[in-house]
């Protein structure tokens, strides 16, 4: 294929304009949208959150097949709630958390707490299924009923 005299004189000039712009000129740093402090945290915890809330179903019913547990509603009954990671350090993350056991008590399940603590060299960790949302941590969690699987993202 051939090209028109003009255009590949025009082309040639493009291509060395900018080779030669981007010699002089250099990479410049990518900007991006940044809602770091406490607006984007507020918004993580409350768009995971609803994410959560809203695709609860759909995250349950693939963790199920991801996991194998397709007869899992047999021996009990599993739901996905949200959970919060509360830890030393400022070390907080949200995300979603499956819990399975007795129909009666996985229905009472509304949140999972994750509680974290270390000692020196020992780290302890407690996952606590709870009735409540409301941000009051209760004294007691829910009996019978397990977590099976989790997933969160760093606050």
């Amino acid at each position: 294929m051939r090209m028109n005299g003009n255009l590949s004189k025009l082309t040639v000039l493009i291509l060395v304009w900018a080779f030669v712009l981007g010699l002089t000129v250099g990479p410049q740093p990518a900007a991006g949208l940044d809602l770091g402090g406490t607006l984007g945290d507020l918004l993580k915890v409350f768009g995971v959150g609803w994410v959560v809330n809203r695709f609860a179903g759909d995250i349950d019913d693939a963790i199920n097949n991801l996991l194998g547990q397709r007869d899992a509603r047999i021996a009990g009954a599993t739901k996905v709630v949200p959970i919060l990671r509360i830890a030393e350090g400022g070390n907080y993350a949200i995300g979603a958390a499956q819990v399975m056991g007795p129909n009666q008590q996985v229905t009472q399940v509304e949140a999972v707490g994750e509680f974290e603590l270390s000692v020196g060299e020992l780290r302890g960790r407690a996952l606590l299924p709870v009735s409540t949302t409301s941000g009051v941590i209760p004294k007691r969690g829910i009996d019978g009923v397990g977590i099976s699987a989790n997933v969160k993202f760093p606050i």
